[in-house]
């Protein structure tokens, strides 16, 4: 049977803290049946109490001990008393006297706990793992020392008809699910259960808790960032007066980020800005790795390619989102970076670790974008301004030496007039002088010239008869010569003819050689030709004769026709 409860509006959390549940299809409280012995502590908002006596009825002997006792002492001690038999026949009667049941103790130790812990107690506790079965939600809850050491676990559950409205409340409150890793404040009911052990059965979770934990973690950070003297170092850096090549974190796909590009486009196609593009996740486990790595990344491209500044934008998304960006190696990047960092991540109100240590912080990655079009047209503007005020100076200094030239001039001009006239009347006579004077010199001159060419033409007259004579002799001595060397070469030349005929083989023949030939007419001058013919002509003065080679062992002998 079930209990309801009329419970009003502003009542509601004291109910619940005493075990009351609600009934999300009636819409009303109810007490739990496991709370019914107990009805009497809802006896405010019962429209017809029950008797204590039939309650009182339905609890064991040990069990009213139990609720007697004033203390936690005397309900561990009434929970000791021997019980009433549990299960009957269920153990040998030798050893009931022994001792009892183990669901003889744990049905004590779960009545214990009713007496001791009547309503719901808010318990914190740290979610390590968070599973949903049939609309249930599952969770392992876990408490850690400073050391990160478990010092207790329990489970805990949320029960289908409880799930769906905490969650949504959850979710509406902190923008973010439920997950494992979070810390939580939650209104709970203890639950023992004989064969399941300890449980505490989930009824509400109080959401700014933990947005204060968060807020603490924050806390937290910052005091080490100041303590290391890095929380306003980035603050710091210069920011420069004009944007050229700008670096850009940001996750990808993300609307933030293509709002942005829109704008930093316009800029890179006007050949103004450049900007070079590194991405990360900022949801998720891989939050911090994917950052330090994108960091990494920016500064080793800054050292070949400097660049004016670094920009972080993320672009929308639920408030609680942001706390994953609430690490202090990413706060400690920032810091310790040479360039100015311009944060957008997206959030008018709620700020990051990273926002504080940044040079600057803007809601969204539109205002980051339009913060750098402003730098740049300012700079734009004024430098325009000082082309105008450079240009309206130098035509002002132009005109005023353009003047000052014009004054010079027509004063040079007076003056080298004056000093012509001067020097034009001062030069007049000795003009005069040097004229005759040149005159004079050029009829000297030429008297001397033509006196210069009768002395050549004679002395060339004189030289020419010179030279003619003696050509005339050395005609006559080559002449001479010649002859005398001609009449010599042609009587060596007959000498040699002489000689030459005188040596030929009729002369030697006619003097009373013989000429020794084979039968083909070549002459055969050695006693080695010889012998190797058969036959041998001899011409002489007066013929000639054949003769037959004949050989010996001694000698050869001659035979003759």
């Amino acid at each position: 049977m079930t209990i309801y409860l009329n419970v009003p509006f502003a009542q509601k959390d004291h109910a619940k803290t005493l075990g009351a549940r609600w009934d999300p299809q009636a819409r009303k409280w109810y007490i739990p049946e496991e709370l019914h012995a107990q009805s009497a502590n809802f006896s405010l908002w019962l429209t017809d109490s029950p008797p204590q006596a039939a309650n009182q009825a339905t609890i064991p002997s040990y069990q009213q001990s139990v609720q007697a006792s004033s203390t936690p002492s005397d309900f561990f001690a009434a929970a000791t008393q021997q019980p009433e038999p549990v299960l009957e026949n269920a153990y040998p009667a030798q050893l009931e006297a022994k001792g009892k049941s183990l669901a003889a103790l744990l049905q004590q130790v779960q009545q214990v706990l009713w007496q001791q812990f009547p309503g719901a107690q808010w318990v914190v506790a740290e979610v390590s793992n968070l599973s949903e079965r049939r609309g249930h939600l599952y969770l392992e809850l876990s408490e850690t020392d400073e050391n990160g050491r478990t010092i207790a676990n329990a489970k805990g559950m949320i029960w289908q008809k409880q799930a769906i409205y905490i969650q949504q409340k959850f979710l509406q409150e902190t923008q973010m699910p439920l997950a494992a890793g979070q810390k939580l404040l939650m209104l709970c009911e203890i639950k023992f259960h004989a064969q399941f052990g300890l449980s505490l059965e989930i009824q509400e979770i109080d959401s700014r808790f933990s947005l204060g934990e968060l807020a603490q973690k924050v806390r937290q950070i910052r005091a080490r960032l100041q303590q290391e003297g890095l929380y306003a170092r980035n603050q710091q850096v210069p920011l420069a007066d004009d944007f050229f090549n700008i670096a850009v974190i940001a996750p990808p796909n993300a609307a933030g980020l293509g709002d942005f590009q829109a704008d930093a486009m316009l800029l890179q196609e006007l050949n103004l800005c450049r900007f070079h593009y590194f991405y990360s996740s900022f949801q998720g486990a891989k939050v911090e790795s994917e950052f330090l790595a994108a960091f990494t990344a920016v500064r080793e491209q800054h050292l070949h390619d400097p660049f004016d500044a670094l920009v972080i934008i993320r672009g929308g998304g639920a408030t609680l989102d942001l706390q994953q960006l609430n690490q202090y190696s990413l706060a400690q990047q920032i810091a310790t970076l040479s360039l100015p960092v311009l944060t957008g991540i997206g959030h008018e109100r709620d700020n990051t670790i990273l926002d504080e240590v940044a040079h600057s912080r803007f809601d969204t990655p539109s205002k980051v974008i339009h913060f750098i079009w402003q730098q740049i047209l300012t700079q734009a503007s004024t430098a325009q301004q000082n082309w105008q005020n450079i240009r309206q100076t130098s035509e002002s200094i132009l005109y005023g030496h353009e003047k000052q030239i014009e004054n010079l001039w027509r004063s040079v001009e007076q003056s080298s007039q004056r000093q012509i006239h001067h020097w034009r009347q001062a030069t007049v006579l000795p003009y005069q002088q040097l004229q005759q004077q040149a005159m004079h010199r050029l009829e000297q001159d030429k008297q001397m010239l033509t006196w210069l060419q009768q002395q050549i033409m004679q002395l060339s007259t004189q030289r020419l008869s010179e030279v003619k004579q003696d050509l005339i002799v050395l005609d006559k001595q080559i002449t001479q010569h010649s002859l005398a060397s001609l009449r010599m070469q042609q009587q060596q030349i007959k000498d040699w003819m002489a000689l030459i005929l005188n040596a030929g083989p009729n002369v030697q023949i006619a003097r009373g050689f013989a000429v020794v030939a084979n039968q083909k007419g070549a002459t055969v001058t050695s006693k080695a030709q010889a012998v190797c013919e058969n036959s041998l002509t001899l011409t002489f003065k007066d013929g000639s004769l054949l003769v037959h080679v004949a050989t010996t062992d001694n000698e050869e002998n001659y035979e003759s026709r």
